[in-house]
């Protein structure tokens, strides 16, 4: 990993201060994008840099109105991320790409590019785990079909929960 990822992880890390559940979520969802950059050609630094912030507006989410829905994050995220961006010196096209990503992570159909399906697929990966246990194998297919949008999140999918 680079130098500037790593201050876009303390910058995180530091933004949510003792909150280890979203600290874990934000590490969890960065790991996993790590490895579909493997198999998917993206910009490694943008597709971090988002994984890293991409649920970075929920505290103010839950501050402003009491709850951290998905449009919530996407409204309250980008402002975070990019005073947090602006602060490491970030690139202005850079840090609103990573905007974009953080502004339109749940939804479906957000940013069209090979980022945001990477981010997408990392966090539906991270978010699975809540979701199927209990169900069978048809039923977590269904699932995973529903969920990921790359070949490559599908198979790690597939490996981990099938």
């Amino acid at each position: 990993m680079n130098l500037f990822l790593d201050r876009v992880r303390l910058a995180m890390e530091e933004y949510f201060g003792s909150d280890v559940r979203r600290i874990a979520h934000a590490h969890a969802v960065t790991g996993y994008a790590a490895e579909l950059l493997a198999y998917i050609d993206a910009d490694e630094v943008l597709t971090i840099a988002a994984a890293y912030l991409h649920d970075i507006g929920i505290p103010e989410a839950e501050r402003k109105f009491g709850s951290c829905n998905g449009a919530l994050q996407e409204q309250e995220g980008p402002p975070v991320a990019r005073a947090l961006l602006e602060k490491l010196a970030a690139p202005a096209d850079f840090t609103e790409q990573v905007c974009a990503l953080v502004g339109a992570h749940h939804t479906p159909k957000g940013v069209d590019s090979p980022e945001f399906r990477i981010l997408w697929d990392a966090d539906a990966l991270v978010n699975l785990a809540e979701v199927v246990p209990g169900k069978t194998a048809e039923e977590i297919e269904a699932i995973l079909h529903r969920a990921l949008v790359t070949e490559a999140g599908y198979r790690r999918a597939r490996a981990i929960f099938l």
